[in-house]
């Protein structure tokens, strides 16, 4: 593994040069340029990887991000990426599951979901992930991977449940580009309790051995308590990871939604967010250890954002359209209406990208204004044009600045 940081990072960029990047606005290549101070690059299988937001480069994946930001400095929303619910099975109990609807399904047939994933691909998504549930659970998993052609590349996000060193090579014969396994402590015990089970930690960790040795992009991503953020079990986790030889550390933060929507939920603060953020900083600067990519330092205003609904897209395991995995709020259903028609309909109600998590803004409405949280997600457009009234008006992130769109 090689990981890239200072100023070598800048002349890796050179291979991401593509005839794409000669339309885009100069103020938004110098705002990327800039961007990546905060990042530690990754050779691996001759590509590079920023972390699992950004897409790998040189690729004909890479290609259609390029085009789907030329789109976009045009005044045009796009998809970047999409993450598809192929079952609502799942063998845990996790603790901040977002996935609690009431409307457990039957798996979508394979034919289904391959032709959802081949109407994303046509509309210029960069970005397809695989999620549940527990995606593993599916026999024909590796069919649904390898129908994700080189328009896009794949991420699985998996609690390692089943993925012995055969499946793993299987995945990775199949095409997919990078796995993310859930691992929220170092503590064998603390993670086991977290997620119900006295095997998720064994799990977690075989899944990230195998997939290491099939050659696959491996990440974690963990699900950061406020205790741990501000003690050293932070930097002992780290650590830990770190040996087992892990690409990547996804940190997020708990979110207001599925098993934590109708409890006493405490959110991080912006000085929590700050000290995520940091700590990313920090570590981005040493070689040895992995990198870290953190949704507090992506979905700042100094940066993306809150993508949902406008360039990022979550299927459920029944076929309908959200914002986002955390935002219960239903656009459509993609075995009822093709998707453009589901995608433009939601755009209309987010037309410019905003600062902060829409999830975060408008959970507290949800249990305001008396909606059953057992008949999630919302349909009905006068009751989701209402809760997200409540966001009101916030800044454009400074990507999207940089991509020409204003306040207002």
């Amino acid at each position: 593994m090689q990981h890239i940081t200072g100023f070598k990072k800048y002349l890796f960029l050179l291979k991401g040069f593509n005839k794409e990047i000669l339309n885009l606005p100069l103020s938004f290549l110098s705002f990327m340029v800039k961007q990546m101070k905060y990042e530690k690059f990754t050779v691996h299988s001759s590509r590079i990887f920023i972390n699992t937001i950004y897409t790998p480069f040189p690729s004909p994946s890479y290609v259609t991000a390029l085009k789907c930001f030329n789109r976009l400095s045009k005044g045009r929303m796009s998809p970047f990426s999409a993450y598809i619910s192929v079952t609502d099975r799942c063998h845990l109990n996790c603790w901040h599951c977002s996935n609690t609807s009431a409307e457990k399904s039957k798996d979508l047939a394979l034919t289904d979901l391959t032709k959802v994933i081949r109407e994303l691909q046509d509309f210029g998504v960069s970005c397809i992930g695989f999620t549940g549930g527990e995606p593993s659970l599916r026999d024909d998993l590796e069919k649904l991977v390898s129908s994700v052609d080189n328009r896009s590349f794949s991420i699985l996000f998996t609690s390692g449940y089943l993925i012995n060193a055969d499946r793993a090579r299987a995945l990775k014969e199949a095409g997919l580009t990078a796995i993310v396994v859930s691992l929220d402590s170092h503590n064998k015990e603390e993670h086991n309790k977290k997620r119900q089970s006295e095997k998720a930690f064994d799990d977690a960790i075989l899944a990230i051995e195998n997939s290491l040795k099939a050659g696959i992009y491996t990440a974690i991503s963990c699900v950061i308590s406020k205790e741990m953020l501000h003690s050293e079990k932070i930097y002992e986790f780290i650590s830990y990871v770190g040996k087992l030889g892990v690409h990547e550390i996804r940190i997020l933060e708990p979110k207001p939604c599925g098993r934590l929507l109708n409890s006493a939920f405490e959110d991080f603060t912006e000085q929590d967010k700050s000290k995520i953020r940091e700590l990313q900083y920090e570590i981005n600067t040493k070689k040895d250890l992995p990198k870290i990519m953190a949704l507090a330092h992506i979905n700042s205003v100094n940066n993306y954002g809150c993508n949902a609904g406008r360039t990022h897209l979550y299927i459920n395991a029944n076929g309908e359209v959200y914002p986002c995995d955390f935002s219960p709020i239903s656009f459509g259903n993609i075995l009822n209406e093709p998707f453009e028609v589901i995608y433009n309909k939601m755009v209309k109600h987010f037309p410019k990208p905003s600062n902060g998590c829409i999830i975060s803004s408008i959970y507290k409405n949800i249990i305001a204004d008396g909606i059953d949280i057992n008949a999630l997600p919302i349909r009905d457009e006068n009751k989701i044009e209402r809760l997200l009234g409540h966001i009101g008006k916030r800044p454009v992130p400074k990507l999207f600045s940089a991509l020409g769109f204003k306040e207002g």
